[in-house]
């Protein structure tokens, strides 16, 4: 965390999730080059039960291939699963949070979440149903979600009005750095 500058607020919020005796389901959000993807993996020293990062202009079919990819390295599976939607993907995901000890917060990151969700997808929808019927019925998950598209992210998650909603439970909107904490990053730099 020695490479941190500021976020002491965020650093806080993330260290309660962790530390909680419920699932947490976290958003992290804010402009471009911000911050957002470093923050967490500084805090977590690049050490997660799952990640995944969303492409950029990538089609569902690709989406779920690298999802798939994500869950065989992480599962250390000989074989490369198929998805034929997010259904199978999430009901992959549970079913590798299952397979670790019980003793522990398990932590999903998920990145650019904006970017998964493509038309006729059913990537909302199908996180929704994850969260409802198994994360949120759990006492051991930090599920972070992560993306710079902000309106997207109040729009679908923060302020939904189907499943996902007053299911967020940390909001961490990230600002650009005060001049202060500007000159602490050249300073370093």
């Amino acid at each position: 965390m020695d490479r941190l500058i500021g976020r002491e607020r965020e650093m806080k919020e993330l260290d309660r999730c962790l530390k909680s005796n419920q699932s947490e389901f976290v958003i992290v959000y804010g402009r471009r080059r911000v911050g957002k993807t470093f923050l967490v993996d500084e805090f977590f020293h690049s050490t997660y039960d799952f990640s995944y990062v969303g492409g950029h202009n990538v089609s569902p079919k690709k989406q779920l291939r690298d999802f798939a990819k994500a869950i065989k390295k992480y599962a250390r599976l000989p074989k490369q699963p198929r998805f034929a939607d997010w259904s199978e993907a999430f009901d992959a995901l549970a079913e590798l949070m299952e397979s670790l000890p019980s003793d522990r917060k398990k932590v999903i990151f998920i990145d650019e979440m904006p970017w998964i969700d493509t038309p006729q997808s059913d990537f909302v929808e199908e996180f929704e149903t994850f969260w409802n019927g198994w994360g949120a019925r759990r006492r051991d998950i930090m599920l972070i979600a992560s993306g710079s598209a902000t309106s997207w992210m109040i729009d679908k998650i923060i302020e939904n009005q189907g499943g996902l909603h007053c299911r967020v439970t940390c909001n961490l909107y990230l600002r650009p750095f005060t001049l202060n904490e500007a000159e602490q990053y050249l300073q370093m730099r």
